[in-house]
């Protein structure tokens, strides 16, 4: 029996170097989304990583007057254990909602009726291959650096890159059919919150973007962003929460893949007196 090949979609209607999009519904999507369950390991690890940020062990909580000396109410090492428990959960209840809007628009780009045209997947591609240049940068790497570090080949970087442009390329083609179905538009004075361009940047980021004939792309950006905030209001959703045993064993992955960085990275810095950073814990000290 020959092979069953999926039907290539249509292009969409060009006016100028514009695609205008459609779906197969403008529907409220369904998604469904996994609330981690906070461990009493993770809570004892993230103490722990405070602590030692801090040059202390947890010897040093069971002295009240150095508790109050370093925290901000906190006075015992029960609250203090308490108060990791909060912001570890609100920090989770925040990952769930972050993933809400990504599987929103994943559900949505489902409904694509056309395909991205080559021409508009080659921008994306490039946009796509700075930011990857940037991030490893930022860290002090180039691509060959990398590819020698994490083993991977410049076939298996080529093969992410693209992924990751066509993943993009039609997730903004899926919102802009619709912010257009759904008559959205975005004015000037929006554009900064929905894009969370600073305040203070604000006029001279969107000055720069007239000057550089960047203009409707940002609007463009803005608007698929509207798009997004709308799309995930009008959602139905269902929360699954984690059990415990679900837990832990996340967080035991979590655990190796955090000891697996850290015994790299001293490898990678072996001879040299520095510490390795231990990962923030992001719990506000005094």
């Amino acid at each position: 029996m020959p092979l069953e090949f999926e039907k290539q979609k249509p292009q969409p209607l060009m006016l100028g170097d514009k695609a205008h999009y459609t779906l197969s519904s403008y529907d409220p999507v369904h998604v469904e989304v996994e609330v981690p369950f906070t461990t009493d390991e993770e809570v004892a690890m993230t103490v722990e990583t405070i602590l030692n940020q801090m040059g202390a062990t947890t010897a040093n909580l069971s002295d009240e007057t150095w508790l109050k000396e370093h925290f901000e109410d906190v006075q015992t090492a029960d609250e203090l254990y308490a108060a990791a428990r909060a912001q570890i959960s609100e920090m989770n209840a925040q990952v769930a909602e972050q993933q809400k809007v990504g599987m929103a628009v994943a559900e949505l780009t489902k409904r694509l009726q056309q395909a991205v045209p080559t021409m508009l997947l080659a921008r994306y591609r490039q946009s796509v291959m700075m930011n990857f240049q940037q991030q490893l940068a930022a860290e002090g790497l180039t691509i060959e650096q990398f590819m020698a570090h994490s083993g991977a080949t410049q076939s298996d970087i080529n093969k992410m890159l693209d992924d990751q442009a066509v993943r993009i390329a039609e997730q903004e083609a899926a919102l802009d059919a619709y912010a257009r179905e759904k008559k959205l538009s975005v004015g000037e004075e929006e554009i900064p919150q929905l894009l969370g361009i600073p305040a203070p940047e604000a006029e001279n980021f969107i000055r720069q973007a007239k000057s550089a004939g960047q203009y409707d792309q940002l609007k463009d950006a803005a608007l698929h962003a509207k798009a997004a905030q709308v799309l995930v209001a009008e959602c139905s959703c269902t929360y699954n929460h984690e059990t415990e045993e679900q837990g832990k064993a996340r967080f035991e992955q979590v655990k190796q893949l955090r000891e697996q960085y850290e015994r790299s990275f001293a490898q990678d810095n072996e001879g040299e007196t520095e510490a390795s950073p231990k990962p923030s814990s992001g719990f506000t000290l005094v």
